[in-house]
């Protein structure tokens, strides 16, 4: 609002300029064609036409000049407001970036605690569970292995970490945990959990106006 303000002001102070300096051209013409065009120009009236559009010369020319300050002082607000708006902006911007990396390390961190729980339930050697996890830390560290974490579900984060370890989850039991629940119910299940369509099978559908089934009769002895 006050960007605009400022600017249809700063309109209104350069059409006032603008008239003014029309008019102290216009003064200084009839000056000049007093001064030239008169045969009695030293004459007590001539000089004292003179002398009156000299005023008014002065009056208008002053006018111009504090429109133009005014015009000046203007422009610096405008640009202050820019500044302003420019920290703004930034602060914006660099808390946007913050809040993004917190939930991209939450969601690093979610994927390797899932990924490490894999891994020892598949491995039994410790030096081995140590190895494997760290290449999963390693792999989740660099954005061009995996992309943008926030862009995909966790579980299919965690499905392509297990592929290049070479693990094999069991998502069906993965799929009874609290995470796993939350991204079915939000409906941003990965592939892996929609592949294994958890829920109840559909029931045939029936028509209210269809009679009831009858009961099987017992057989005639």
């Amino acid at each position: 609002m006050a960007r605009g303000l400022i600017e249809r002001q700063l309109g209104l102070l350069g059409r006032l300029a603008e008239a003014g300096l029309n008019i102290a051209l216009a003064v200084e013409r009839q000056v000049m064609a007093v001064e030239a065009g008169s045969p009695e120009a030293g004459s007590p009236e001539a000089v004292k036409v003179v002398q009156g559009l000299a005023l008014a010369y002065g009056r208008v020319s002053r006018a111009v000049r504090l429109t133009v300050a005014l015009q000046s002082r203007l422009v610096k607000d405008l640009q202050e407001i820019d500044v302003v708006a420019a920290r703004r902006r930034a602060g914006e911007q660099a808390d946007a970036g913050r809040a993004r990396q917190q939930r991209e390390a939450a969601r690093k961190a979610r994927v390797e605690r899932i990924v490490e729980r894999l891994i020892r339930a598949e491995v039994g050697d410790e030096a081995e569970v140590d190895r494997l996890a760290d290449e999963a830390y390693e792999r989740l560290d660099h954005d061009d292995i995996y992309g943008d974490l926030l862009a995909k579900p966790v579980s299919e984060i965690v499905a392509m970490v297990c592929r290049d370890l070479g693990l094999a989850p069991d998502w069906g039991r993965l799929a009874e945990e609290a995470w796993a629940q939350e991204e079915i119910d939000g409906g941003a299940a990965g592939s892996p959990l929609m592949a294994l369509r958890w829920l109840d099978p559909p029931q045939p559908q029936t028509n209210p106006a269809d009679p009831p089934p009858m009961a099987p009769q017992a057989a005639s002895p």
